[in-house]
């Protein structure tokens, strides 16, 4: 013990000097975290405003968001969805701004990029000092978030940068920190102060989503070409924006190089596009156990978000093969047609959208008979973008079915019946 006790006291100066090392060398990256943060609160905060929207009838906020001096002293930068009321209906909404001092000015609207969810305003007096924009930096360096959350005002949320989301259509930037409501438009700077994204959606628990400042930098220069004027027609160019968006997309599916899974005795395209996921759907136990489904479920992730009620770029499509030997014929029909119900109502309202029309015909695929339904439904606003959704059910087997489904939201409908059309032709029966 009286060995041990002499090694311990022994070595004890030099472990106490170990841990003041390492206290002296932690302390400061904490702290310097923290004072980054207070520091850039103090630079920028007269840069950042609360972009709101007003009723003119009732003179109270509809909606919220955040918006930073950009490009001059005058302009703002903000998302799409924050002002999208105004967008939608400018002769019930105003557009306002508020400063951290509590001065309040008109806003008007220039341009728009909705792909982006952006949009850029200008105020009727000079707001302070543009921020610059900067590209994205390494993964893992710190970023701050500011904007204005819950209309409790300004506040910084620090979080980390973990990079583009490159597999999604947006390529937005996963941000390791809390947003909120309200936050939305504002921006998100690195170490230095510069823009490197802008605010737009949270998941939770920590899971956020920044617009690439790279799009910014895009409509700025767009914007420069024409002297930073209101952009006449921006609903038609919003139309054009979608158009060309949703068929560039449909476009790159169809030319895209498929693998095809197993599914039943069928094999067909699984991922259409690397923004495609897939999942197994499959169910046990169906019936009692008497009926084999085996299910795979695709989709995209994409919501071009164009109001509360509405939003496009949506793709989902599923394969569903249903087999029994312990069923006879008419039992698995029965069951089997109780699978196969078409619908065609989802959150969209008759304001947005005409009623679905439909034409169902029997069509020979991969060597099966197939009873083949296509819907398509106009949009009322946006001309030239149409829902669609195709069903298909096999009725050729008597103790075997597969069911296939697929809905897009504004497309252009002959290119979403080409690339069905291609899905179709890479269809293989496997007996």
């Amino acid at each position: 013990m009286i060995g041990i006790g002499n090694y311990y006291y022994s070595q004890l100066p030099r472990l106490c000097c170990l841990l003041l090392i390492l206290g002296f060398l932690w302390q400061p990256v904490s702290v310097q975290a923290v004072d980054r943060s207070s520091s850039l609160y103090a630079e920028v905060q007269q840069s950042i405003y609360q972009v709101r929207i007003i009723n003119r009838k009732t003179g109270h906020k509809r909606t919220i968001g955040s918006g930073f001096v950009i490009e001059r002293p005058n302009l703002l930068a903000t998302n799409y969805h924050v002002v999208s009321a105004y967008i939608n209906d400018p002769d019930n909404y105003s557009m306002e701004y508020l400063a951290t001092n509590g001065a309040t000015g008109l806003l008007e609207l220039i341009d728009v990029d909705v792909l982006h969810d952006l949009a850029v305003l200008v105020a009727d007096k000079e707001l302070g000092k543009p921020l610059k924009t900067a590209a994205l930096p390494e993964k893992g360096a710190t970023l701050y978030a500011f904007g204005n959350p819950l209309g409790l005002g300004f506040s910084v949320v620090t979080g980390t940068n973990n990079g583009l989301l490159t597999e999604s259509e947006d390529k937005n930037i996963l941000f390791s920190g809390n947003l909120n409501s309200g936050m939305s438009g504002g921006p998100a700077l690195n170490e230095h102060g510069a823009v490197v994204g802008v605010n737009v959606a949270t998941a939770g628990n920590a899971v956020s989503f920044l617009v690439a400042s790279e799009y910014l930098n895009d409509l700025l220069a767009q914007l420069r070409l024409t002297d930073f004027k209101p952009r006449p027609n921006l609903h038609e160019s919003i139309v054009r924006q979608l158009n060309f968006s949703t068929t560039e997309m449909l476009q790159r599916m169809r030319s895209n190089p498929w693998k095809l899974v197993s599914v039943g005795n069928f094999k067909v395209p699984s991922r259409l596009d690397k923004t495609i996921n897939c999942w197994d759907g499959s169910e046990s136990n169906e019936d009692h156990g008497l009926v084999n489904v085996i299910s795979v479920n695709c989709s995209n992730e994409r919501e071009i978000y164009l109001d509360d009620k509405l939003s496009v770029g949506n793709m989902q499509y599923q394969y569903t093969w249903y087999d029994s030997d312990k069923m006879i014929p008419p039992r698995f029909y029965r069951m089997y047609e109780a699978q196969n119900m078409d619908e065609t109502d989802n959150k969209t309202t008759k304001e947005n959208v005409s009623a679905f029309k439909c034409s169902t015909n029997f069509l020979a695929i991969a060597n099966q008979t197939f009873k083949m339904t296509i819907c398509r439904r106009g949009y009322i606003r946006y001309q030239g973008l149409s829902d669609v959704l195709v069903t298909g059910a096999m009725v050729s087997q008597k103790r075997q079915g597969f069911l296939f489904e697929l809905f897009i939201t504004g497309v252009d409908f002959k290119e979403s019946i080409s690339l069905v059309k291609k899905m179709f032709e890479n269809f293989q029966w496997q007996n």
